[in-house]
């Protein structure tokens, strides 16, 4: 099962869930999908902090990341903040400004 955060949908707070999580609308606060994939679509524009297991961003985002296995940036992405997983793609044309740590972090 997935939840979807739809482009008309503006999230202010805490998403916690037990599923996979797509957004593609915009969120300010903090996201935490234990075990669970979280996709952040081109349309989204995220100022949250994000912990899962793994974390693909095609979207803008403003805040730390926290991975238990992966983070991938798309082409289409834009991050600023610190990325902690201990696998990490950026794809050609991806924005980031931040930190980087590749220790297993808790997630």
């Amino acid at each position: 099962m997935t939840t979807r955060i739809g482009e008309t949908i503006f999230l202010k707070g805490h998403l916690s869930a037990a599923e996979d999580v797509n957004i593609a609308g915009r969120i300010e606060g903090d996201i935490q999908v234990q075990e669970h994939v979280v996709t952040i679509q081109p349309t989204a524009d995220l100022a949250a902090g994000v912990s899962a297991k793994s974390i693909i961003i095609e979207g803008a985002l403003r805040g730390d990341i926290v991975a238990g296995q992966s983070v991938a940036l798309q082409k289409t992405a834009s991050v600023a903040g610190t990325i902690s997983a201990p696998r990490v793609a950026i794809c050609d044309g991806a924005d980031f400004n931040g930190r980087l740590n590749t220790t297993v972090p808790v997630a």
